[in-house]
């Protein structure tokens, strides 16, 4: 079996285990949407999406996306045989995470009553938000957990606590709902959740850096990597830059854009058509997990054709799966909205169908961003986000005053389209450097040999 062959199966092993847990959380966070948007009613529906995009826009904010800058590192330091940074690597990223989670809440704290009064305008807002925020604490660093199991290929333990989380916090989102305990019940019962997948989540990464006889991290020396410490800060800097100007791909600048200028209703219509658009996004997200550690250490070998051939390859049969969904989305979705969410959220239907081109878009280069961060060009993807996310500002701020969440789709339309066709060139630019760097690091040696 050829080596590409070998990647390649390796890649969609992990990629089934994910998206078997995604196609489970999927079904379960589905299943919430639709109880939750049912029993509170368009406008305190509306409400929760509201609070809700507020603080995770400050957690996008304050977080440096580790998890990405951590898969980079701990993968090649592992890969390399380097234990020791491996171990070090491993407690710098903890660190910073957790950092970032206690400034994002304490800050979420401090601007609550500004944001209910200026921005969703609703008093009631205020504790919510509070509630809310005590989830910062934690979800920062399940993000740099994740990373290590992605690493030791342990995307089973992944699939597994992603599922289990999503259906504890189904049933604990519906027990409150229907003893009327509202919004402040669905707050609670998230960060419930939030809590018991932290600690399984560190029972995983505890056996899988035991077995890998990768103890006691938290004693390592992190002057271990201190020559790696420009590079590492150059990465999360650029990745941390990413993840704020993920907003817009996220679509929270949009919600929050309709929550100020249009009011809560809006806000629910366009909440509902993400969340249908958004079963196209669990089939690419196991891949673009799932891919990422395998193209750090196809790189880290220099095999820049296997390179080329698993983002060929993975894309072709992604869209195999997109497109079929995305054709009965378009053809369906009045019928899709009014049988799973009722007749009062009709008006998302043509706002869906355009979500929808959008997502589709946008998934034809579902690997641009673990690819550019894979070669080691963070920087480029940070502009490319900033070009698309310029425009998308600009986008909302003229478009939903008139109209409304029609304009925040169009605005979503638009971003999905440039971000695409800077992602593109992006990459070509990447690629031929790196063909570049190979070519004349290959050179001397064969001069030599001669």
């Amino acid at each position: 079996m050829s080596k590409t062959k070998i990647l390649t199966k390796r890649l969609y092993l992990n990629a089934s285990w994910l998206f078997g847990g995604k196609t489970a959380s999927s079904v379960f966070s589905a299943l919430q949407t639709v109880v939750v948007a049912r029993m509170l009613g368009v406008s305190d529906y509306g409400l929760l999406a509201l609070i809700i995009a507020y603080v995770d826009i400050l957690n996008q904010f304050f977080d440096f996306r580790v998890w990405e800058t951590a898969t980079k590192y701990i993968g090649t330091f592992w890969t390399s045989g380097e234990r020791e940074k491996t171990r070090s690597m491993i407690k710098l990223s903890y660190m910073i995470d957790i950092s970032s989670g206690v400034l994002a809440l304490i800050i979420a704290v401090i601007t609550a009553k500004i944001a209910s009064a200026y921005l969703i305008h609703s008093p009631q807002a205020y504790p919510l938000i509070c509630i809310y925020a005590l989830s910062l604490l934690i979800d920062t660093a399940n993000s740099t957990s994740d990373a290590i199991l992605r690493v030791f290929d342990r995307f089973k333990s992944i699939a597994f606590i992603s599922s289990f989380n999503n259906f504890f916090r189904l049933v604990l989102v519906s027990v409150v709902l229907y003893s009327g305990m509202g919004i402040k019940g669905v707050l609670f019962s998230f960060i419930v959740a939030s809590f018991l997948g932290f600690g399984i989540r560190q029972w995983a990464v505890s056996s899988t850096l035991k077995e890998s006889e990768i103890e006691r991290w938290w004693k390592s020396d992190l002057n271990l990597i201190r020559d790696q410490w420009k590079g590492i800060a150059w990465f999360l800097g650029n990745t941390s830059l990413a993840a704020t100007i993920k907003m817009a791909g996220d679509n929270y600048l949009g919600v929050l854009a309709l929550g100020y200028f249009t009011g809560k209703e809006a806000t629910a219509y366009y909440k509902i058509a993400q969340s249908f658009s958004k079963v196209m996004t669990r089939i690419a997200d196991p891949l673009y997990e799932a891919i990422y550690p395998e193209l750090v250490r196809i790189l880290t070998t220099n095999a820049l054709k296997d390179f080329k051939r698993m983002l060929k390859y993975t894309t072709k049969n992604l869209m195999k799966f997109v497109i079929p969904v995305a054709v009965v989305i378009l053809i369906f979705s009045d019928l899709i909205i009014s049988l799973v969410f009722g007749k009062q959220y009709l008006p998302a239907s043509n706002a869906l169908r355009i979500v929808t081109i959008g997502v589709v878009i946008s998934k034809v280069i579902f690997w641009i961003s673990p690819a550019l961060l894979a070669i080691g060009r963070p920087g480029l993807r940070t502009i490319v986000g900033i070009i698309s996310t310029a425009l998308y500002v600009a986008l909302l701020l003229l478009l939903i005053p008139k109209h409304s969440f029609m304009g925040a789709a169009y605005a979503y339309l638009a971003y999905c389209v440039v971000r695409t066709s800077t992602s593109i060139a992006a990459l070509k630019i990447s690629l031929n450097e790196k063909k570049r760097l190979l070519e004349i690091s290959v050179s001397p040696s064969v001069n030599r040999e001669t």
